[in-house]
Order: structure tokens, then C-alpha cells, then sequence
């Protein structure tokens, strides 16, 4: 019972967060190479905990607040007609940059980099958005690092903090110059400094607020898989920092409702704890140490 329980879980987990894969994604070679950050790294331990599906979820609702980025995702992303192959494709690309050897790390920066030159243009109002652009790389980067740490924080059972977290910031931050920022921000601080400074400029509109819609919708091809989705959208809002919320008019809620999504999030992420198993994290283990 407990094995056909823990398959279950797995198998439900892999279908919807492994369901597509970005070629070049591999953890079992070259034997030995520690890839861009290895074992003892921040982002090993942060990234390798199933809370990270909460902070990447709230990651795209903060990156959503920024008009031009969300425009061109939606002009050019079939992520509404198919948002498991999204989150698949995306979750491939963290796994594989953050476990993977370096060449692997490398070829899929490489992948993603080409996927962007396509994702640029204008909009109506005369804004332009690339995804090339080292502005627009800094704010997915840091929404999402940002994003995933105060998940880290909240529902880990043994979260880094202080020095600690500021190396998991860092260690993203390679990552987002991979793929072509200039000086994003590598600690807390720089974070919420980032983040005073582009406030201002952040524009929500009707195609925002509908996207913002979308994410914090239910999806999945069964009533569980909705269900769990709806848990981890809803404590992905509550991970948003309060502008954020006020920005896109989330009406107050009462004290309990914070209380009531902590606790589903938290009896989810302790199931998928006990019924995941994190096969590339095992490889890239073996590999680095065989």
C-alpha cells in the first residue's frame, strides 16, 4: 500500500513538473564534473526541494507585473493552450542549468539563448520588449529567485538563511548572466533594492490582469492533479510580496485565509516530499561522486 501510495505521488509529479524536456538535458555525464555549481552549492539545496514548485508558480505571477516581458510571452508562447508543457519545459531548464554536468548546463543555456532571439518587438503603446534584453533577463531572474528563496524560507524544513541565502542569490545570478544580463542582482539586498527601483515603472493592464487570471487558475487533466494546482497557485499568491498584490487589486483577506493556504501548501509539499523521488538529483550525485 505504501509503495503503490508513494508511486502514485510520483508518477502524478513527473506528469505534470517532467512532462517535457529540453534536449541536452542530462545528469549522468562527464563522470566527475561537479557542473556550474555541484554538491555543496546553495542552489542545490534550494532548488532541490519539491517547496521550489510553490516559489517558481509565484515567480510568474510577480514576472507577470511587468507589462513588455508579459506581452511578449503572450505574442509569442502557447503557454495558455498547454501550460504543462510550459511549466515542464521551464522546470527542465532550472533542473537541468542547476544538476546538470556543465557542458549539459552549458548546452541548455545555449538552447534557451536561441528561443529568445526570436521574442522581441513593440507594443501598441510604443514600448519594445526582447528577450535578449539584459533588462528583461534581470527581472525573470530575480522575480523567480526571489520568488523561490521566501518559498525556501517558508515551507523548507531546514531553510538556509542569512550569508547563506545571499549565496543561493549569487549563484542564480550566474545563471541570468549565462543568458545575458549585465549585474543582476546577487543578495537579498540587491534584490529588494532591484525591486524599489522598478516598481515605478511597472504597468498593469487588462492582458496582465488576465494572466495573472490564468496562473492562479486550476489545471491539470484529472480532478486531483486541479486540485493540487489550485493549492500550489493559491500559496504562490500568498508568497507575493504586498505591492505586488496591491498592484494587480488582490482584495484584502482576512486573517484566516493566509492560515488556510499555508496549511494545504504545507500537507501537499509534505506529500510530495515523501512520494517524489528526485531521480536527477540521484544522477547528478552518482556523477559528481561516482
Amino acid at each position: 500500500m505504501t509503495g503503490r501510495l508513494r508511486t502514485a505521488i510520483d508518477d502524478a509529479y513527473q506528469a505534470m513538473l517532467a512532462s517535457a524536456h529540453l534536449p541536452g538535458e542530462q545528469y549522468t555525464e562527464p563522470v566527475g564534473d561537479p557542473g556550474l555549481f555541484g554538491p555543496g552549492s546553495a542552489i542545490w539545496k534550494v532548488h532541490g526541494d519539491v517547496s521550489g514548485v510553490v516559489g517558481g508558480v509565484s515567480g510568474l505571477l510577480l514576472g507577470a507585473l511587468n507589462e513588455p516581458v508579459t506581452y511578449g510571452t503572450n505574442r509569442f508562447s502557447d503557454y495558455q493552450r498547454d501550460p504543462i508543457k510550459r511549466l515542464g519545459f521551464t522546470s527542465s531548464f532550472v533542473r537541468g542549468v542547476t544538476f546538470g554536468s556543465t557542458q549539459a548546463a552549458e548546452k541548455l543555456i545555449e538552447t534557451v539563448r536561441a528561443m529568445h532571439k526570436r521574442v522581441h518587438g513593440t507594443m501598441p503603446d510604443g514600448r519594445s520588449f526582447s528577450a535578449t534584453d539584459s533588462a528583461d533577463i534581470i527581472w525573470t531572474g530575480a522575480t523567480q529567485a526571489y520568488s523561490i528563496a521566501r518559498a525556501h524560507l517558508r515551507y523548507h524544513p531546514d531553510p538556509l538563511r542569512g550569508a547563506d541565502l545571499d549565496r543561493y542569490f549569487a549563484e542564480y545570478a550566474v545563471i541570468s548572466e549565462r543568458l545575458g544580463a549585465v549585474d543582476p542582482p546577487r543578495s537579498r539586498a540587491d534584490v529588494e533594492d532591484y525591486f524599489a527601483t522598478m516598481r515605478p515603472r511597472l504597468t498593469v493592464s487588462a492582458e496582465v490582469l488576465e494572466t495573472v487570471r490564468f496562473l492562479r487558475s486550476a489545471y491539470g487533466s484529472n480532478p486531483a492533479s486541479r486540485a493540487a494546482s489550485l493549492v500550489v497557485n493559491r500559496a504562490a499568491t500568498d508568497l507575493l510580496p504586498e505591492w505586488a498584490k496591491a498592484l494587480v487589486g488582490l482584495p484584502p483577506r482576512d486573517p484566516l485565509t493566509p492560515l488556510a493556504t499555508r496549511t494545504a501548501a504545507r500537507l501537499l509539499i509534505r506529500a510530495l516530499r515523501y512520494g517524489v523521488r528526485n531521480r536527477m538529483i540521484e544522477q547528478a550525485h552518482a556523477r559528481v561522486r561516482p
